[in-house]
C-alpha cells in the first residue's frame, strides 16, 4: 500500500509541474502542436493516477487507506482541471483558422488535428509555354475556377495575377468584371489548349531521347525517367497508353547501351511463358540496372563523366542561345533581363520581387536556373556580393541618409558552442562618408611570448565593444603558438554567419612602458581582423598638444597605417585602464591612460584635405547575453518530453494491419499475418521454386563434404519438424505455381555457446519476375530504442540483471494462409526426394521478422502487463531483440522482477534462458525460485550454478534455463557484434575480447599481422 501511495504522490507532483512549467512557458513557444502535445502527457499522467487510486481501493479496505489518499486525490484533480483548462483556452487563442482564399479546399471550416504543417499550396505562374499549361489548367481549376466561395471578379483577379509574358498580354487589357472572367478563361483555352500540339511535342520528347553508348546509372535513370514522365503526360490529356507497352519498350531499348540491351534480351528470354513484356516489367530490370551500377561505378571516373557531360552541355547551350531568339521576361521583347529599359526603371523592391517571384537568377539573371546553379563568376558592381547590380538592395541613394553602404565584417560566437546563448561578438563595417575627416581607433605596441619564451612586439587594436580577443593566423605563425582546436561561427550584424574560427591560442602579453605588467589572454585565430589602421597618414600640425602634456604614447606610430595583429577585448580591456584622460583642445580626440602608455582615440584630420570624397572603415561594436534563453533552457530541461516516435505512412499502415489481423492461439501465442504492401503481392507465380532448387542442390553438395557441418545443419532442420515450427506441405497440394519457395544455408558461429549452426533463409532472392518476397513486405517501424540508450538505462541500477529469449522468432506462429509464402525444399540425402515444407512460425530472413517479433513482444506487456507492473515496463524498453538488460537496487525488487518477468513472457510463449547478474545472492534467489515457484507455472528447468553442489536441481523438463556465469556478450543482433565489447559481471565493467590465433612457427611478417586485425574486427565475428 504504501508503495502505491508513493507512486500517486509522484503523478501528483508531475501534474503540479506541469501546470507550473505550462504558465511559465515563452509566448513564442506556444504553438498547436506544442500545446497538443502537453495536453496528450496530462492525460497520461492523470489516467495512470486514477488506475493507481483504483487499484489500491482494489486491494485494500477503505478504513485501512485513510483520509491522506483523499486528500491527495483532490488536490490533483482541482490541479488537472485548472491546467487541462488553461491548455484548452490557450490552445484555441493561438490556433489559427484555416485561410479562406484559392488555397483552401471546401472543407476549410474543419482544424486540422495533423502534427505535422503543411505547406500552403500556391498557384504557379503561366508566362505562355504549351509545356506548362497543362499543369498550370488543372491547378487553378481545381483551386479557383471550381471555388464556389469566390466570385468572378475575384477569379479574374488571381488568374491575372499568375499570367506573365506572352499570356499575360493576351488578356492585359480587360478589365476585371464580373462578365469578363468567362471570356478571358475561353481566350486562354481557345489559345494553350492545343491538345494536338502537347502530344506531338511529349511524343518528339519521349522517341527523341539520345542513345546511350557506354553503361551510366544517370543515364539509365534519365532514360526511364523522361519516358515515364512522357507517358503519364499522355495519361493526362486523356490518351490511351495501356496497350503502347510493346512499342514504348522496342523504341527505348534502341536507346540503351550494348550491354544494357544484351542484359534486358536475357532477362526475357528466361520467361517460358512466351508473353510479350510489359513497361512495368521494364521499368523494374532499368531501375534494378542502374542501383547496381552505382554500388560499382567509381567516384572519379563519375565525376569525371558529370564535368564532361556538364561541359558538352553548356557548349550546346551557349550555341543553343545564339540561334534562338530570346524573349525578356518582363516586357516580352527580344532580349535579355539584364539589358531591359523598362525593368531597369523599376524600384528596386520591385525589381527583387519579380525575380524572385519567376525563379530568376539572382547572379545573372537568365531564367532557366537558379543561382545556386549559376555557372557565371560575376559579382555585384557595389557589394562584390554575388548577385546583379541592378539587385543591389542600396543601389538607390536614401534621402536621409545618402551616400551609405555599410557591409558587416565579423562577429563571432562562443567558441565551445556554435549555438550558445552567451554569445562573444565583434562587429566591424566599411561605408562612405562625404567629409574630409577620420576617426582615429586606440592601437598599441605590445610584446607577446613566443613558444620560446621570446618577447616579440605586436600592435594591437583595442576594443572594449568586443567580449573575447582575437589574433591573426600570421601573428600566430610568427609567434609559433600551440592552436586549441574549437568551434565558433564568425558572423555579422543581424547574425549573418560568414566566417568559422577553428581554433584559438593562450598567450602572454607585457607592455612596452611598464615593465611589470603582464597579462594572460586568449584569443581565437582569425585569418584577419581588419584593414590597415589608420586608413590614411594623419596630419600632426593640430596633435601639439600631445607634446605639451608630455603623452608616453602606447603606439608612437598612429599616425602611419599599419596592419592589426591582435585585438584585445573587454576582458582585456578592463585589466590595463588606469585614471586619466586628456581631451584636445577641439574635445574632438581624446587620450586615455592605460598600462600600454597613453592610448588615441577620436576625430582627427586627415593628410589629404583636398579630396572631396573619402572611403573610411568604421567600426560598430556590440554584445549580446540572453538570459532570458539560458532560463527558458532550464525549464526545458525539467519538463517531461514526449518520446513517442511519428511514423511515416507506411510504417503507420503496417502498425495497423497488424492491430486488425493479429490473434493468440489456445496457449497464448501470437498469430501474425505477413505484412504485404499490396492484397495481391507480385512475388507470387514466380517459378521461385525452380530457384531454390537449384540452390538447394548447390547447398547439398556442400553438406556431403563436410559430415560434420551436415550432421548439425539436418539436426536443425528436424527440430524445426518436431517442434511444429515446420510441417510437410501435403502431396495433393495445388498452389506450388504460386507459392514462395525460400533459398537457405548455413551459418557457422563457433563463438556461440547455444546454437553453432544456423540455418538461413533467404527471402531477398529474386524469382523469374524479378521480384523477391522482401520486396513486396513492409518492414515495419524500429520499435525498440538505441543500443547504447539501453545500456545506459540498464547500468543506472546497482544490480545488473541479463537474460535472453529462447528462439525469439520462433515463438511467434504465421497464420495458415501465409505460410505458402514461406515454403522450403530439403531432404537428407540425395537418393530421397525433395520434399516442399512450410514454415509456420516467424522466419529469421524476412524484412518484416524483426518487427513482428519485437511487436507480438510488446503486445504481451499491454494484454497482461496489468497483473504484473514490474515487469510490464521493462518488456517495452529493457529488451534489445531477444536480449533482456534490465537491473534492480536491491536483492528483493530484482526477485520480484524476475519472477513477474517469466511469468508475464510465459503468457505469450516466450521464455527465457542464460541468466545472469552482478550480484551473486541474487543468482542464489533466482535458482531457488526457479527450483520451487516458477517450476509449477512453466515446467522443469535446468540450471547451471557454480555454486550449487545440489544435483536434483539439475533436473531437464519440458523448457530449459540456464543461469550462466561466464562473461556476457553484447550483442547487436543474433549475428553481430559491437567489436567484441563484454560485460565482465564480476568487475562490473566494460572490457574488449580480443581473441587472437596462436603462434605458428612461420615467421611473423606485416602480411600476417594485418590478416590477424582483419580477422579480430570482422564485422560478422567469423
Amino acid at each position: 500500500m504504501e508503495g502505491q501511495i508513493n507512486i500517486l504522490k509522484d503523478l501528483q507532483q508531475v501534474i503540479q509541474k506541469a501546470f507550473t512549467n505550462f504558465k511559465k512557458c515563452p509566448k513564442d513557444r506556444l504553438t498547436v502542436e506544442y500545446i497538443q502535445t502537453r495536453l496528450e502527457l496530462l492525460e497520461n499522467d492523470w489516467s495512470s493516477f486514477k488506475n493507481t487510486k483504483s487499484q489500491l481501493y482494489g486491494r485494500f479496505k477503505l478504513e485501512d487507506i485513510g483520509q491522506k489518499v483523499v486528500d491527495i486525490y483532490d488536490t490533483t484533480e482541482d490541479t488537472y482541471i485548472s491546467c487541462k483548462c488553461l491548455m484548452k483556452s490557450t490552445l484555441n487563442s493561438v490556433r489559427e483558422p484555416l485561410p479562406q482564399d484559392s488555397g483552401c479546399s471546401n472543407n476549410s471550416s474543419k482544424q486540422s488535428n495533423s502534427f505535422v504543417k503543411l505547406p500552403k499550396i500556391t498557384i504557379p505562374t503561366f508566362s505562355g509555354k504549351y509545356s506548362e499549361w497543362t499543369s498550370f489548367h488543372d491547378l487553378f481549376i481545381s483551386l479557383v475556377h471550381n471555388n464556389a466561395s469566390l466570385d468572378n471578379v475575384q477569379k479574374l483577379h488571381y488568374l491575372k495575377s499568375h499570367l506573365t509574358g506572352e499570356a499575360e498580354q493576351l488578356i492585359r487589357h480587360t478589365p476585371i468584371t464580373d462578365a469578363n472572367y468567362r471570356e478571358c478563361w475561353s481566350q486562354l483555352e481557345k489559345r494553350y489548349a492545343n491538345k494536338k500540339y502537347l502530344t506531338s511535342c511529349i511524343l518528339k520528347r519521349m522517341f527523341g531521347q539520345k542513345r546511350l553508348h557506354v553503361e551510366s546509372a544517370n543515364s539509365l535513370k534519365e532514360l526511364l525517367d523522361t519516358t515515364s514522365d512522357c507517358l503519364n503526360a499522355l495519361k493526362n490529356l486523356k490518351i490511351d497508353v495501356s496497350t503502347w507497352d510493346v512499342i514504348v519498350i522496342h523504341i527505348v531499348t534502341f536507346k540503351l547501351d550494348n550491354e544494357t540491351r544484351k542484359q534486358w534480351e536475357l532477362s526475357v528470354s528466361n520467361d517460358s511463358s512466351n508473353e510479350l513484356p510489359t513497361f512495368e516489367q521494364f521499368r523494374i530490370f532499368i531501375e534494378s540496372r542502374f542501383r547496381a551500377l552505382e554500388c560499382i561505378e567509381p567516384r572519379k571516373d563519375v565525376a569525371h563523366q558529370i564535368n564532361n557531360s556538364s561541359h558538352v552541355l553548356s557548349s550546346k547551350a551557349m550555341l543553343a542561345t545564339k540561334s534562338s531568339n530570346i524573349r525578356c521576361e518582363f516586357c516580352s521583347e527580344l532580349h535579355k533581363l539584364c539589358f531591359c529599359k523598362q525593368f531597369a526603371k523599376q524600384s528596386i523592391e520591385n525589381r527583387r520581387e519579380f525575380v524572385a517571384k519567376n525563379k530568376i537568377c539572382f547572379n545573372c539573371l537568365g531564367g532557366n536556373h537558379t543561382v545556386y546553379d549559376c555557372k557565371k563568376q560575376n559579382v555585384c558592381r557595389v557589394c562584390k556580393k554575388r548577385h546583379h547590380s541592378l539587385l543591389h538592395p542600396n543601389r538607390e541613394p536614401n534621402a536621409e541618409n545618402k551616400g551609405q553602404d555599410s557591409t558587416v565584417k565579423s562577429t563571432i560566437d562562443n567558441a565551445s558552442s556554435s549555438n550558445s546563448d552567451n554569445q562573444i561578438v565583434t562587429c566591424l563595417s566599411t561605408g562612405k562618408v562625404l567629409k574630409p575627416r577620420q576617426v582615429l581607433l586606440a592601437t598599441a605596441l605590445i610584446k607577446a611570448e613566443s613558444k620560446i619564451g621570446e618577447f616579440q612586439t605586436i600592435r594591437a587594436l583595442l576594443d572594449q565593444g568586443s567580449q573575447a580577443c582575437f589574433i591573426t593566423e600570421a601573428t600566430v605563425q610568427f609567434l609559433r603558438l600551440k592552436k586549441i582546436p574549437v568551434r565558433g561561427h564568425v558572423s555579422g550584424l543581424g547574425d549573418n554567419k560568414s566566417t568559422i574560427a577553428n581554433y584559438m591560442v593562450n598567450l602572454i602579453i607585457k607592455s612596452t612602458v611598464d615593465l611589470d605588467f603582464q597579462l594572460q589572454i586568449n584569443a581565437y585565430v582569425l585569418s584577419k581582423i581588419t584593414s590597415y589602421l589608420p586608413e590614411r597618414s594623419v596630419n600632426t600640425s593640430s596633435l601639439d598638444w600631445i607634446d605639451i602634456n608630455g603623452l608616453c604614447l602606447a603606439d608612437p606610430y598612429f599616425k602611419t597605417p599599419n596592419k592589426i595583429d591582435i585585438l584585445l577585448g573587454a576582458d582585456a580591456y578592463c585589466c590595463i585602464m588606469k585614471e586619466g584622460v586628456v581631451k584636445s583642445p577641439s574635445g574632438t580626440l581624446i587620450a586615455q591612460n592605460t598600462t600600454l602608455g597613453w592610448i588615441l582615440s577620436g576625430v582627427v584630420s586627415s593628410s589629404n584635405e583636398s579630396s572631396k570624397h573619402h572611403t573610411r572603415n568604421l567600426s560598430v561594436h556590440c554584445t549580446q547575453f540572453n538570459e532570458d534563453n539560458i532560463l527558458k533552457k532550464f525549464w526545458e530541461i525539467e519538463e517531461q518530453v514526449s518520446t513517442r516516435k511519428l511514423l511515416n505512412p507506411e510504417e503507420q499502415k503496417c502498425e495497423e494491419f497488424y492491430m486488425k489481423t493479429t490473434k493468440r492461439d489456445d496457449t497464448g501465442r501470437y498469430i501474425v499475418r505477413l505484412p504485404f504492401r499490396d492484397e495481391d503481392p507480385a512475388c507470387k507465380a514466380g517459378s521461385s521454386r525452380d530457384i531454390a532448387e537449384t540452390r538447394f542442390k548447390s547447398l547439398e553438395k556442400r553438406l556431403n563434404k563436410d559430415t560434420y557441418l551436415k550432421e548439425k545443419y539436418t539436426e536443425v532442420i528436424n527440430e524445426y519438424l518436431q517442434l511444429g515450427h515446420m510441417r510437410p506441405v501435403k502431396e495433393e497440394d495445388n498452389k506450388k505455381d504460386e507459392a514462395v519457395y525460400l533459398p537457405h544455408h548455413a551459418v557457422i558461429r563457433n563463438d556461440k555457446t547455444t546454437t553453432k549452426v544456423r540455418v538461413v533463409f533467404n527471402a531477398s532472392e529474386k524469382n523469374k519476375k524479378g521480384v523477391s518476397l522482401n520486396d513486396t513486405l513492409m518492414v515495419g517501424p524500429t520499435l525498440q530504442a538505441d543500443l547504447r540508450h539501453t545500456i545506459l538505462r540498464w547500468r543506472v541500477h546497482a544490480i545488473g540483471i541479463v537474460a535472453d529469449i529462447i528462439k525469439m522468432y520462433r515463438q511467434v506462429r504465421i497464420a495458415d494462409e501465409d505460410a505458402v509464402f514461406q515454403r522450403i525444399l530439403w531432404r537428407e540425402s540425395p537418393e530421397k526426394p525433395l520434399r516442399d515444407c512450410e514454415l509456420v512460425t516467424v522466419t529469421f530472413g524476412t524484412a518484416s521478422a524483426p518487427y513482428q517479433a519485437v511487436r507480438s513482444l510488446h503486445q504481451v506487456a499491454y494484454d497482461e502487463g496489468d497483473k504484473y507492473l514490474l515487469a510490464a515496463d521493462r518488456v517495452l524498453n529493457s529488451f534489445y531483440m531477444d536480449d533482456l538488460m534490465m537491473g534492480s537496487n536491491s536483492v528483493e525488487e530484482g526477485v520480484e522482477i524476475c519472477k513477474q518477468m517469466v511469468a508475464l513472457l510465459g503468457k505469450g510463449g516466450f521464455a527465457l534462458q542464460k541468466w545472469n547478474s552482478n550480484n551473486r545472492q541474487l543468482l542464489d534467489r533466482i535458482s531457488s525460485i526457479y527450483t520451487n515457484e516458477v517450476v509449477q507455472q512453466t515446467g522443469q528447468i535446468k540450471i547451471k550454478n557454480e555454486n550449487t553442489e545440489n544435483k536434483d536441481k539439475e533436473d531437464i523438463g519440458v523448457k530449459e534455463k540456464e543461469i550462466d556465469n561466464k562473461e556476457i556478450e553484447i550483442k547487436l543482433d543474433s549475428t553481430i557484434k559491437i567489436l567484441g565489447l563484454t560485460w565482465n559481471r564480476h568487475e562490473d565493467g566494460f572490457q574488449y575480447s580480443v581473441n587472437l590465433p596462436p603462434l605458428t612457427t612461420a615467421p611473423v611478417t606485416k602480411r600476417l599481422i594485418i590478416s590477424d586485425i582483419a580477422r579480430l574486427f570482422d564485422p560478422l565475428g567469423w
